[in-house]
């Protein structure tokens, strides 16, 4: 029986049907290995979660969690590198976020005071 390797690939008969169909069966069945399966799983989900920690301290979990997800190690040096997001600003009045710029809130209608007024680091801007 064939293993499914770079050294059974390398000497295996081109001409030979048959040891070509049982390196196919055998990589197949590697493939599709349940165990391989759940232990890719459990590596993602534990990349996520050190990414999930990473953004809660940068106020970004989904993007650090997705990034922690998709490249493991490399997304978690990646999402410490990023710039930390910075909070949203939130109505005194009905607790819901606002958008840069508000002078009411969209929400409730509360106007905003020019302490509360929300600005983007760059002065209130006038609608």
């Amino acid at each position: 029986m064939m293993a499914c390797d770079l050294s059974s690939l390398s000497n295996i008969d081109t001409a030979d049907p048959q040891q070509l169909n049982d390196m196919l069966q055998q990589c197949t069945a590697a493939l599709t290995d349940p165990g391989l399966w759940i232990w890719s799983i459990v590596i993602t989900i534990g990349c996520a979660l050190v990414g999930a920690l990473i953004g809660k301290y940068k106020n970004a979990v989904v993007r650090d969690t997705i990034l922690g997800a998709a490249l493991g190690p490399i997304g978690w040096i990646i999402s410490l590198l990023l710039p930390a997001q910075k909070p949203k600003p939130i109505c005194p009045a009905c607790h819901k976020v606002l958008e840069i710029g508000d002078a009411h809130c969209r929400h409730c209608g509360a106007k905003l005071s020019g302490t509360q007024r929300v600005t983007g680091g760059q002065g209130a801007t006038g609608r």
